[in-house]
């Protein structure tokens, strides 16, 4: 895949981004691995497919839906039950109602959350820098939390509830809009399994699919691992971030994993495989199928609006591609997966038997300036 790497290098050698790693699979074989530029500029510490350690951001949102599904599969819950069942504070739900002045009003919703919309992103829970109403509100009530508890964090059973009482964005199900949903399924798989997140996903995805650098923390002696985020419009201005060493207070299912692209793409083949890899089973084939189909009605699919959402529908926390010709990506129908704050993007595409896991260290992300070339060239190379 010469375009992939010839492409890849000039993100970097332009001074771009300051580096990424790649891993495309194709039929069971690696197709492409490739490592670009630096983890660490400063130190010049080279980035590694294998090695190198990424926050990943919401392409944890993916194993959240995994873990949970597997839930899903042994009766624990059904979609449409509403959230309260398991986290009262999503009981009563109100709603910010935003008017023409820019003023808006508290109303109380004409239904309640439900499971289904958490997997969807339709339920209208925010996160605090989302622009509504409800984003604000929750932006202040996260300050005043911040002020009144400070150095405490708390747990992911506690924040999705302290979260659910706050009020919404829209009628649950109205439309769709990107939040804290995901986060909220972290929080069910503690309450239904007794267990935090981060445990049940260590012993039921991560050690399981041999993943072994992927989880909330990065213990001490692997910190040196972990890639700078680099300010891509600030002339690859490094990012002081100290990320955790052990279990934190607030495992968050929506964003706070850190792994590698080789264990990552071991989690991409296992979706590819419908639910089974090397002969471990994490989840059924009718379960992925679920997971990768479009669940968005037309209206929910016009909130669904990004750059990065052009030509695609949405399903249980994934994107997922219905209209190559409108998203102008030479890739195939039924291609599905996510990305990730830092410009992190994976790939599953079921008809040419692919995946591919893309890890970068991009602040902001810019998926849009950089993932549609990487996939003309990855598709430009399939025979």
């Amino acid at each position: 895949m010469k375009l992939v790497q010839n492409t890849l290098s000039r993100f970097v050698d332009s001074g771009e981004i300051a580096g990424c790693a790649v891993r495309i699979m194709r039929n069971d074989e690696v197709a492409y691995e490739g490592s670009f530029g630096y983890a660490d500029l400063g130190k010049k510490v080279e980035i590694s497919a294998e090695n190198t350690i990424f926050p990943i951001a919401s392409m944890t949102k993916v194993v959240t839906v995994a873990g949970i599904m597997q839930l899903y599969e042994q009766g624990l819950f059904k979609m449409w039950d509403p959230v309260s069942q398991f986290l009262p504070g999503f009981k009563n739900p109100k709603i910010a109602k935003e008017k023409p002045d820019g003023s808006y009003e508290i109303v109380e919703a004409k239904g309640e959350v439900t499971m289904r919309q958490l997997f969807t992103m339709t339920s209208g829970v925010p996160y605090d820098w989302t622009e509504t109403a409800a984003g604000r509100i929750r932006a202040e009530k996260e300050k005043e939390y911040a002020e009144q508890n400070p150095g405490k964090m708390p747990t992911t059973v506690e924040y999705s509830n302290l979260v659910g009482q706050l009020p919404l964005a829209f009628e649950p199900g109205e439309r769709w809009m990107y939040g804290f949903s995901i986060d909220v399924l972290g929080a069910v798989i503690e309450i239904l399994t007794g267990k935090t997140l981060g445990e049940y996903l260590k012993e039921n995805i991560f050690d399981p699919l041999e993943m072994r650098d992927t989880g909330f923390f990065v213990p001490a002696g692997k910190q040196d691992r972990i890639a700078t985020l680099y300010h891509i419009q600030e002339g690859l201005k490094p990012e002081n971030r100290q990320y955790p060493a052990s279990k934190p207070d607030f495992e968050s299912g929506g964003g706070g994993l850190f792994s590698t692209v080789r264990d990552y793409s071991r989690f991409a083949q296992m979706l590819l495989h419908g639910g089974t890899l090397d002969g471990v089973r994490i989840l059924g084939r009718k379960t992925v199928e679920l997971i990768s189909t479009d669940h968005l009605t037309p209206e929910q699919r016009k909130g669904d609006n990004w750059d990065t959402q052009r030509g695609y529908g949405y399903g249980l926390g994934v994107r997922v591609m219905t209209n190559p010709e409108l998203a102008g990506i030479n890739g195939s129908v039924g291609e599905w997966g996510w990305d990730g704050a830092f410009g992190n993007w994976f790939c599953v595409d079921p008809k040419e038997k692919l995946t591919c896991v893309y890890l970068t260290t991009n602040l902001p992300g810019d998926h849009y300036r950089f993932v549609p070339k990487l996939m003309a060239s990855m598709y430009a190379s399939i025979d």
